[in-house]
């Protein structure tokens, strides 16, 4: 049995990494037999270097004639591959015993490709100290992804089924019946998710670039993908293929407090709101949200409580900034998101607690109960009906119109691994649907 991983064989302008797995797989067939579900494995989505999703692919296959079946792979990745693209840098991994010394580099290897930024040189380390197969192209640094998607453990993972089209229709706009669509998602649905968006009402499981993708569903049963497949009406496709992933799983959230976070991570961080969200010219919005423990750290602002760092919920994520409008300072919550540009983008997050807003009003008449109105300037306050008095006004809590739980960006905006919250147990979750 041998594992073959591949990585960064796809450009901005198009062709797709699953697809030459897709490919690959179906000519290695002549000369054995695939074994157990493809993995499609997505990391570190901070990565400069993506093309797109950041994706690399592990499949196993069984077979006896191995130096065929390496000719078939590397022959189908030199085929299937943009390398006219600036950051297209193809690697294929040929594993052939896996050690438990090596599927622990691997694991470990993996989890870093999640989390950080790796140089080819480590790879190259991983694969040399291993004699592992492998060929590598232009700088090379596909051989990272490659690598990972082999060692990925999975222990929390879903399904993709993918279908991809014929190639003469590539440049051509996607014909899909989007009736269809909404129909398969009602009668899927919570089994398969990120279909459709129904607040901004959107079919999003289809995408726009000329790649050879018709479209993906997404879910945790794969009889659910079948029966949702089934339903959908589109243009005839030429293949199809079933990948356990770990999209929708959140793989690439670390917990931290808000003085440990780096750049380029994802993060679960808990604080307290400590400014009124602000708008910005593209209907962005930001708030700062503060923490009472840790120091100043060069990447965040200091306070005199400890830290904090501005949190982001941009355009994209639509009606997601309806609730970000709604905090307020004093509000204690868990954000979820990666770190840009010393920026937490939002991919979630849930409200522990909420701070108490209060409004000062004419107050009431103890008699009659209802609203004393002003006797005129520092006259203090009567009622014409009782003729009772009151010398200031007093504070009313007012109805927040907000429940505590989790919050998400809508389906158009989800990052791949992020999880939604159709799959989380809590509940308290308000889903974007």
């Amino acid at each position: 049995m041998i594992t073959i991983g591949i990585d960064d064989t796809d450009s901005e302008e198009g062709l797709c990494t699953t697809y030459l797995a897709a490919v690959m797989m179906e000519r290695l067939e002549k000369v054995g037999k695939i074994r157990g579900w493809p993995k499609l494995i997505r990391l570190n989505p901070c990565v400069q270097f993506k093309t797109r999703g950041n994706a690399a692919v592990a499949f196993s296959l069984e077979t006896e004639r191995l130096e065929e079946a390496k000719k078939i792979a590397l022959t189908t990745l030199m085929e299937l591959s943009d390398f006219s693209g600036l950051n297209t840098n193809p690697g294929l991994v040929v594993v052939e015993e896996h050690s438990d010394d090596l599927v622990s580099d691997l694991a470990q290897f993996y989890r870093r490709a999640l989390n950080e930024i790796l140089e080819i040189e480590e790879a190259k380390g991983i694969l040399d100290e291993h004699d592992l197969w492998y060929k590598g192209f232009k700088n090379g640094r596909g051989l990272i992804g490659a690598l990972a998607s082999i060692g990925a453990p999975l222990p929390d993972y879903t399904y993709e089924l993918l279908t991809y089209r014929y190639p003469e229709r590539w440049e051509t706009l996607r014909s899909i019946d989007e009736e269809s669509v909404w129909k398969a998602d009602k009668i899927t649905y919570p089994k398969t998710w990120d279909t459709v968006d129904h607040h901004n009402r959107m079919v999003v499981f289809a995408p726009h670039s000329p790649d050879p993708v018709l479209f993906g569903i997404r879910g945790d049963d794969p009889e659910a993908l079948g029966v949702a497949l089934g339903m959908i009406r589109s243009e005839s496709w030429k293949r199809k293929v079933l990948y356990r992933t770990n999209q929708g799983t959140d793989a690439h959230i670390n917990e931290a407090e808000i003085f440990e976070v780096v750049e380029d991570r994802s993060y679960r961080l808990r604080g307290i709101v400590s400014e009124a969200p602000r708008a910005i010219e593209g209907g962005h919005l930001f708030f700062e949200l503060g923490s009472k423990n840790g120091s100043d750290n060069g990447n965040l602002n200091g306070t005199e409580s400890g830290c904090s760092i501005t949190c982001a919920a941009f355009e994209p994520t639509k009606n997601f900034r309806d609730l970000i409008r709604k905090l307020i300072p004093g509000d204690v919550i868990d954000v979820y998101g990666a770190i840009k540009k010393s920026t937490l983008n939002l991919e979630k997050l849930e409200i522990l607690d909420l701070a108490r807003q209060t409004k000062m009003v004419a107050p009431l008449c103890p008699e009659c109960g209802k609203r004393m109105k002003s006797a005129g300037r520092n006259q203090g306050y009567r009622c014409k009906r009782c003729k009772t008095k009151a010398e200031a006004k007093e504070a009313v809590i007012l109805e927040r119109n907000l429940d505590l739980g989790f919050y998400e960006v809508p389906p158009c905006a989800r990052r791949h691994l992020s999880k939604p919250l159709v799959r989380m147990k809590e509940e308290k979750v308000h889903p974007s649907r």
